[in-house]
């Protein structure tokens, strides 16, 4: 039998889908709650290559990240688009 899950029972990442509350802590969701709220749709630049993981600056701020295909250079442009189980998923802009 289906059980239909409310928004609140379920998280979703980018590479692993809908994910039930119960699978991970409320504080780790929280946690991914605030980082998509404060950082995804801002623009930012690459402080280390993104091969596809490094570190990305986004208003001043560092942050954990991963490149959403490919490979990109130090000092390139990004654009926060989610989060991914605390990932900062990122895209090049152009």
């Amino acid at each position: 039998m289906a059980k239909d899950f409310s928004e609140d029972e379920v998280v979703y990442g980018e590479t692993w889908g809908l994910v039930h509350r119960g699978v991970l802590e409320d504080t780790d969701i929280e946690r991914m709650k605030a980082l998509r709220d404060k950082v995804v749709g801002k623009e930012g630049i690459a402080i280390t290559t993104l091969k596809p993981i490094g570190r990305v600056e986004i208003e001043g701020e560092e942050y954990e990240a991963r490149l959403k295909s490919g490979y990109l250079d130090r000092g390139s442009a990004i654009k926060a688009i989610a989060i991914d189980f605390g990932y900062v998923l990122v895209t090049k802009l152009n």
